[in-house]
């Protein structure tokens, strides 16, 4: 196990110089953005060539709003006017699907010179999530280069597109990729700590929150533009995958937000609803990722309204969580907060027609981070809590056992200590009871004397106190009560049930006949909210085992109680 673990570490850490190393060779000094005199916008069907679009100077849109990629093609028109600038010599964007790039240049005496590039033949940087298209070479300084995008995908791939001095394009800076690189290592040690702490407390919200930051990881990656350390992929690879991660985190978001807080922080109905929409929302990340043309003008909106479907949901849950006094919300509320804000910016302007779409990379990862490490800090706190209650309850429960009165026969509690101490079972979690009855017990005694009817007994006894979550309590003759708690306890209960008649033929051999059992079990207030007296909870189990009785024996009859009515008649099945 530990060998495996250091070929991880060394692994991630050979990734993180890998990524460094890339931002020192990625951006060279001499190179740099060069900013347009100006950048111009404009949509165009596919009827329509790029001469129509210059006789329609109308449609041309010069400021950074309003980007239409619902038409067959979008155009970019830089300027060029400022000769103290160096020479353009090749185009950068976001890396994003596209079908072809078509770019014309015309230079300062009039020459034209055209480039055409497909999706396959765009390069990628490893120093950012960017694509690179050189620039065809005219005799003079370029003054005007237009661009006609071919089915474009996602308004980012002309909002974000500039001109660079550097043929091999520009990309991050040093200082930036080395934040990236570390991001990508903090999130590996929370991945790596929930891990650990899943195999020692089996809870959903910590399940839930390794799928998350597993899922941040993976789209961290693809997102940064590291993965192009390893693979070559095309942009529609890699936002497909990182549109389907993107939808994942959300919706295990979701989840891990109905998990992670107190049972009474949330209200039961916003619960429900959180935990039914999760996969709405996933379903908004495969939108996205479908390669459908016919999808394609919508495709970004499908992420971006489950996204923002589950900040929604999000904002609402922290919200109700604080004014329920929720002693953990605050670990949300600082991790969350900023990835909240920076997803609210990203989706107001990819929507808004007069905001600039942008992904906003950089500080959206690091508000991932910050989002990580918080949470992990709260699961940490949750952790220790969720421990000293289960120290506190097997402490309070051991003390009761020692001081509780012992059947002689079975060793198990009697009725008489059940009945005192059974208000302090049901607090520290105890409610499910099930009464076991024995069939045809009397027989036993009858053909075989008392003597083998003690022996089965006290094999019952044993397998109904093998749950470590169980009290199990013998009542008088062959009838027994189990007290369990935690989840599973009615089919827990069952299975012991089921188990007794293996148990009884092999422990006590000669009977001549298989020593069933018959069952009634209540769950009551699984949510800890109600209280109820032992005699009531017992009534309605001794009813349901005569209803098992009835028809037929060797079998269970259980129901789901949700309260009591003064005359204890109030029940759901």
């Amino acid at each position: 196990m530990i060998p495996d673990m250091d070929r991880i570490w060394r692994k991630f850490v050979l990734f993180g110089l890998v990524a460094l190393l890339s931002g020192l060779f990625a951006a060279p000094a001499a190179a740099a953005p060069i900013t347009a005199s100006q950048t111009c916008h404009a949509s165009a069907d596919a009827g329509e060539t790029s001469r129509d679009q210059g006789r329609a100077p109308q449609r041309w849109i010069c400021s950074p709003e309003a980007y239409d990629i619902g038409p067959q093609h979008l155009y970019l028109r830089f300027r060029l006017t400022d000769a103290a600038q160096p020479r353009a010599q090749s185009l950068v964007t976001h890396a994003s699907p596209f079908r072809s790039i078509t770019i014309w240049v015309v230079d300062e005496t009039g020459a034209v010179r055209t480039g055409h590039y497909t999706s396959a033949s765009a390069r990628h940087l490893i120093s950012g999530p960017m694509m690179v298209l050189p620039l065809p070479q005219t005799p003079a300084r370029p003054r005007l280069i237009t661009a006609r995008i071919d089915q474009p995908w996602h308004k980012t791939i002309a909002s974000e597109a500039r001109l660079d001095s550097a043929a091999e394009g520009t990309g991050w800076d040093m200082a930036t990729v080395v934040a990236m690189a570390a991001i990508c290592g903090m999130l590996v040690v929370p991945l790596l700590l929930n891990i650990g702490f899943y195999i020692v407390l089996r809870r959903p919200f910590v399940l839930w929150h390794v799928v998350m930051v597993g899922l941040m990881l993976v789209q961290t990656v693809f997102a940064t533009g590291f993965i192009h350390i390893a693979a070559d992929s095309e942009a529609a690879t890699e936002i497909s995958i990182s549109s389907l991660c993107l939808g994942a985190v959300a919706a295990s978001g979701l989840m891990f937000l109905a998990t992670f807080l107190e049972p009474e922080a949330l209200s039961p109905r916003l619960r429900r609803l959180i935990v039914a929409c999760a996969p709405l929302v996933m379903a908004g990340g495969v939108f996205t990722a479908l390669p459908v043309e016919a999808l394609r003008p919508w495709s970004a909106l499908g992420i971006h309204c489950a996204v923002s479907l589950a900040i929604t949901l999000i904002v609402c849950g922290l919200i109700n969580a604080w004014q329920r006094g929720s002693k953990l919300v605050s670990f949300l509320l600082v991790g969350w907060s900023p990835t909240l804000i920076v997803g609210v910016y990203r989706i107001g302007c990819y929507l808004l027609p007069h905001a600039r779409p942008t992904e906003s990379v950089v500080v959206f990862q690091l508000a991932l981070a910050a989002e990580v490490l918080a949470n992990s800090l709260g699961i940490v706190i949750r952790f220790l809590e969720l421990r000293r209650e289960r120290d506190l309850a097997t402490a309070r429960a051991a003390e009761l056992e020692g001081v509780a009165g012992r059947d002689a026969l079975t060793g198990l509690w009697n009725r008489h200590s059940i009945e005192r101490r059974f208000t302090d079972l049901f607090q520290l979690g105890y409610r499910t009871m099930a009464v076991v009855d024995l069939d045809h017990f009397k027989r036993i005694n009858d053909r075989h004397g008392h003597a083998v009817g003690d022996a089965v007994l006290k094999v019952v006894a044993t397998v109904l106190a093998e749950d470590g979550e169980s009290c199990a309590i013998r009542m008088g003759g062959e009838e027994f009560v189990l007290l369990l708690r935690g989840p599973g306890g009615a089919e827990r209960a069952e299975r012991c049930r089921r188990a007794l008649s293996t148990r009884i033929a092999k422990s006590v051999p000669g009977l001549g006949h298989v020593v069933a059992a018959s069952m009634g079990l209540v769950e009551h207030d699984l949510a800890g909210k109600l209280d109820v007296e032992f005699a009531v909870l017992y009534s309605h189990c001794d009813r349901l085992l005569y209803e098992a009785k009835r028809l037929g024996r060797n079998r269970t009859m259980r129901e789901r109680l949700t309260g009591f009515t003064p005359d204890q008649q109030l029940r759901t099945a």
